[in-house]
């Protein structure tokens, strides 16, 4: 859209709005067709406070548990991230500047506030009447309460496929087979779907489905059910809470909700809410980009139907047991093995779940790469490693003078949040690879490919100050003789940006390129989004709410791109504002990657080529400051709505509790600068020569892990002959991360004891040795130990019959038949029955570890028994590939609270033609 159509549509609403004799009047966002996006809106619903939650969810194993993961995320401390709050106020600016109210402020609410803006407290949109629990962010029950607003195909098997036993892990082969639960969850949502208007009072959805032209629900048009019951991704799962199956939440579709962002004001310009809107229609990916991180991975080849193999280079950096991926949950929410809360009838994941046997628990890690704000919000906290008192005092202001307020809700966590932390570091560490690095001395060129290990762009999320970039540096001997993409520490950017900087004298305020013969700035190495703007003028702009276009867009595609589709989701490559699908070759698209080739010196005699990201960057965080202190100059006067001044954070009542942000933000940023991220962090390297002498810490070996009552004992191999070692760190095994236990400063102390712990719980560790904080050994071997009382007095339980058969027929439908002789793609399902020894009663909660021998050998663990002592497995057998003959089957033990199995042998046998 041209800007001249923009500025007239503006023109219009100004004059419809207001009339003559203008000042800027509030509209109720519920009125406001131009904030208006399908889904659940405001007053429609309620949510339980986390605490509720984290009271069974957490505090029994934060290597595992939910509780702990999730308070050290980002989604927990979205309405607590002081970018945000900043990038909020400028918003709440610009609105106004544009259409006369703050009211686009509002379409960040809801995705930074769910609790506050679905129970109608994101009017005015301030956020001053936020409270409580509405600062926990993205929190447990505003997930769990999300329904599929495609109910219809899902169910169907036409929107994500109908593998409902390798893709979606159901085998209908226990006593809660999921097909019955989703039916139970269809027929809910069926009635959820009911209560789903337009904004001019129609249905939106007919005969259960949405308009024909909206097929994802994206910049956070959620649907979210009043009803109470937590929804979640199995069938199986034993809670003293109403439960609804969600194949949605272990849909690649879930997190679109809040990953592929639009701007709903520049889409429904023009219009009333007479009739339908453009973002009631259509999906948010079709208009006015902001992010489109659920775009880039629907164009990918791991968004494609089935998914693809991960990159070696991303199993070898860290996550070793993602082999492959088809959601975003594979990457973001690894399984692990473990339980999601710390009620014995919990399901051990993924061993005791007969019916999704290949699921583990989900980790909810929930990081990308913001490892800065949750250092400094940590930070904040007497008592925290990285206690703060300036920071403390910066963010604690009180709600009088930020809006934020730290006292709200569960607060913060500094050990869950400094955790995570590290999980986000992590997480940037698997992002890329610098490959087939090349340097000829001769001619100084030199080759190389930065390769994308994610499934999407690298980098993605909200583009505003976020980059990242390669540093080539060149050396003779210990001299360095060429640099591409210096870095001014001084100035804490990138030389030759040729930005003009105001510090007020913090900062070096000239970070020029001082010889071209030596330095060089490179532009197409820089990786970011820059959006523009038409409605300021602008080619490059940081107003994200005002941008109708991109001006750059030179970001890594993820493998296997589907350019020729990526125009329709706003995704290609952009270059001075025009698109440009040739910017990256074929291959490049292919493999996802980016193909570098560029002359620096000659005679080196080292060369060290490094990717490096930032969260966000100087050049913004000026752009912050100076829109909300009123001293920017990218906002003109009258402004398109008729305000007669473009800046009116400092005088406007409207922003009294939030223009304080300009200088918190910039205070924040100068005095925490050093913290990864905010500097830049080094997300990957390749060197061609001969390096200084790098870290040589040596790799310890995990002896052993011995339970012991609440707590286990460690003992690793003794690395003080290296008289550079100065000591050893703990950690607890993620799947491939890792989350800090210990660090013992002595390298001849190869001894730890982890107290506290949970008994029966599983607890996998892993060890460094270290020099110093710069140099860190790899991971030793994993070793992992279930605590359990010493002495403890358990009963005898038998295994009293076994027997094999066969499920018939799906759903309600299905009935087991006794079976001794199947075919090779059979579920053959194996029944054991647990009695109590002494007493002869049936065992509820245990599961049986059962040994099957024969033509082939292997090991499966039975779901919880029932009342009746019954415990039920299924082995999946293979069409051509199971060996046909005889096969045997007999318990190995039982497990359950209070009792040990008795040992006593029975079987049953059974034949595979």
């Amino acid at each position: 859209m041209r800007r001249g159509i923009i500025v007239f549509l503006l023109s219009g609403l100004f004059i419809c709005l207001t009339g003559p004799g203008h000042a800027w009047t509030p509209v109720p966002v519920a009125d406001d067709p131009l904030v208006r996006m399908p889904g659940t809106q405001p007053g429609q619903t309620a949510l339980e406070a986390p605490g509720r939650c984290l009271n069974c969810h957490a505090g029994y194993n934060t290597a595992v548990e939910p509780g702990y993961n999730w308070t050290g995320s980002m989604m927990a401390q979205a309405s607590r991230d002081f970018l945000y709050w900043s990038c909020l106020t400028v918003a709440a600016q610009d609105s106004v500047w544009a259409i006369g109210t703050p009211n686009a402020a509002d379409i960040c609410e809801r995705c930074h506030f769910p609790k506050g803006w679905l129970e109608g407290r994101s009017d005015p949109p301030n956020a001053s009447a936020m409270t409580g629990a509405d600062f926990d962010g993205v929190q447990c029950d505003f997930c769990h309460s999300m329904y599929d607003p495609f109910f219809e195909t899902t169910y169907a098997g036409t929107r994500e496929g109908s593998d409902w036993l390798n893709y979606w892990d159901e085998t209908n082969a226990s006593s809660t087979p999921s097909q019955t639960a989703a039916d139970a969850t269809y027929t809910e949502d069926m009635a959820l779907a009911e209560t789903i208007s337009l904004f001019n009072g129609i249905a939106f959805f007919v005969n259960s489905l949405p308009p024909a032209n909206y097929t994802e629900n994206g910049s956070g048009q959620y649907f979210a059910s009043p009803n109470g019951q937590k929804r979640a991704s199995f069938a199986d799962a034993n809670a003293r809470h109403r439960i609804f199956y969600s194949r949605y939440h272990k849909s690649r579709f879930f997190c679109a909700t809040c990953h592929d962002v639009s701007n709903p004001v520049l889409a429904n310009l023009g219009q009333d809410g007479t009739q339908p809107l453009t973002t009631e229609t259509n999906s948010a990916y079709s208009y006015f980009h902001v992010e489109r991180t659920f775009s880039e991975f629907m164009l990918s080849a791991y968004g494609q139907q089935g998914g693809a193999a991960t990159n070696p280079e991303f199993q070898n950096q860290g996550a070793p047991d993602i082999t492959h991926a088809a959601k975003c949950q594979d990457c973001h929410m690894r399984d692990m093995t473990g339980q999601a809360a710390r009620m014995r009838i919990a399901v051990v994941r993924p061993g005791q779940s007969v019916e999704h046997p290949d699921s583990g628990q989900p980790l909810h890690d929930l990081t990308g790469g913001n490892a800065w704000v949750s250092w400094v919000l940590a930070s904040t906290i007497p008592g925290s490693p990285n206690y703060d008192p300036f920071n403390e005092a910066e963010l604690n202001k009180g709600p009088e003078i930020l809006t934020l307020d730290l006292t709200q809700g569960e607060g913060i966590d500094p050990a869950a949040l400094l955790a995570g932390v590290d999980r986000a570091r992590q997480q940037l560490l698997l992002a890329a690879t610098i490959k087939n690095l090349t340097y000829h001395p001769g001619t100084g060129n030199v080759s190389f490919q930065v390769q994308n290990n994610s499934a999407h762009k690298l980098i993605s999320g909200f583009p505003e100050g976020r980059r990242m970039f390669v540093n080539i540096r060149a050396y003779a001997g210990d001299i360095l003789i060429y640099e591409v993409n210096p870095y001014d520490t001084s100035a804490q950017t990138l030389k030759g940006l040729g930005y003009s900087y105001e510090s007020g004298g913090l900062l070096n305020d000239n970070p020029v390129i001082t010889d071209p013969e030596t330095e060089l700035y490179a532009d197409e190495l820089v990786y970011e989004m820059k959006p523009g703007s038409n409605l300021t003028g602008e080619a490059k702009s940081f107003h994200f709410a005002l941008a109708d276009g991109r001006y750059k867009d030179n970001r890594i595609p993820p493998k296997g791109f589907d350019i020729s589709n990526a125009a329709a989701r706003l995704a290609s490559p952009v270059l001075k504002g025009v698109e440009e699908n040739s910017y990256f070759s074929a291959d490049e698209y292919l493999y996802g990657c980016d193909e570098v080739s560029m002359d620096i010196a000659p005679a080196a005699d080292y060369v060290e080529v490094s990717l490096f990201y930032q969260i966000t960057s100087r050049e913004y965080i000026e752009f912050l400051r100076d829109e909300i202190n009123g001293t920017g100059t990218t906002l003109f006067s009258p402004t398109l709505s008729g305000e007669p001044e473009a800046y009116i954070i400092q005088t406007d009542p409207f922003f009294s509790r939030l223009r304080a942000w300009g200088d918190t933000i910039w205070n924040l940023w100068t005095h925490n600068i050093d913290a990864d991220c905010a500097s830049p962090f080094l997300m990957a390297r390749a060197t061609y020569g001969s390096a200084p002498t790098g870290c040589t810490a040596p790799v310890p070996t995990l002896l052993s892990a011995t339970p012991d009552n609440t707590g286990v004992v460690l003992n690793w191999s003794d690395e003080s002959a290296d008289q550079m070692a100065a000591g050893y760190r703990i950690y607890y095994d993620q799947a491939g991360k890792s989350q800090w236990v210990a660090d013992l400063p002595d390298p001849t102390v190869t001894t730890y004891i982890d107290t506290g712990l949970t008994n029966g719980l599983e607890y996998c560790y892993k060890v460094t040795s270290y020099y110093d904080a710069t140099c860190e050994s790899a991971f030793s071997n994993i070793l992992c130990a279930i605590p359990a009382a010493p002495g403890q007095t358990t009963d005898p339980a038998s295994v009293t019959s076994m027997e094999t058969g066969i499920y018939i027929g799906r759903g309600r439908a299905r009935t087991y038949t006794p079976q001794t002789t199947f075919n090779a793609g059979n579920s053959v399902v194996i029944r054991a029955t647990v009695i109590d020894s002494i007493t002869g009663l049936p065992i509820a909660g245990a599961t049986v570890d059962l040994l099957i021998t024969g033509p082939e050998t292997l090991t499966l663990v039975t779901g919880l028994s029932d009342a009746s002592g019954m415990a039920e497995a299924i082995w999946q057998t293979r069409t051509q590939l199971t060996a046909p003959g005889e096969y045997t089957v007999q318990p190995t033990n039982v497990t359950i609270a209070g009792y040990h199995w008795d040992g006593v042998q029975t079987s049953a046998v059974f034949t595979i033609e």
